[in-house]
C-alpha cells in the first residue's frame, strides 16, 4: 500500500455490527418504556382533622369508608381516574355537591383540587404524579 493511500476508519463488518448493537439498544429502550407498568400515578391524600386518615390511588377503583363514630360518617369513591364524596352525614350536603376531581378537571373546580366536608372536618387532596 502506498503511504498517500488512507486506511478506511471501519471495515464493513465493523459497520453492521455498531448498526445491530444500536439496533438492539433501540429496541430495548422502546421495550422499557411501552411494556414496563408505570411506577408513579395520580393519587389523593384524604384527611380527617388535620391527620392523614388515608392515600388512595387514582387507578384503583374503590370506596372509602371513614367512620368517625358518634354517626359521623363519609363516603369517598375512586372510580375511573376520579374521585369524589359519594355521601355524608353533614348537615348541609356541599361536599357531595362539589362533584369529582379529576387530573383532567381540578383546574376548572372552584376548590381546584379539593374536595372539603367542614362540618365533618374530612378533606381529599388530589395530587399529581408530576408534582410528587
Amino acid at each position: 500500500m502506498a503511504e498517500n493511500e488512507k486506511k478506511p476508519l471501519m471495515k464493513k463488518r465493523d459497520l453492521i455490527i455498531v448498526a445491530a448493537v444500536l439496533l438492539v439498544a433501540a429496541a430495548g429502550m422502546l421495550a422499557v418504556k411501552y411494556l414496563s407498568p408505570s411506577s408513579v400515578t395520580n393519587y389523593a391524600k384524604i384527611y380527617v382533622g388535620s391527620y392523614l386518615y388515608k392515600e388512595v390511588p387514582l387507578d384503583q377503583d374503590q370506596v372509602i369508608e371513614i367512620n368517625q363514630g358518634n354517626d359521623i360518617v363519609n363516603h369517598v369513591e375512586v372510580k375511573d381516574g376520579a374521585i369524589n364524596m359519594v355521601d355524608s352525614t353533614c348537615p348541609d350536603q356541599q361536599c357531595v355537591e362539589q362533584g369529582e376531581i379529576t387530573p383532567e378537571n381540578y383546574e376548572d373546580r372552584p376548590l381546584r383540587n379539593w374536595i372539603v366536608c367542614l362540618p365533618n372536618q374530612v378533606t381529599i387532596e388530589l395530587t399529581l404524579e408530576d408534582e410528587g
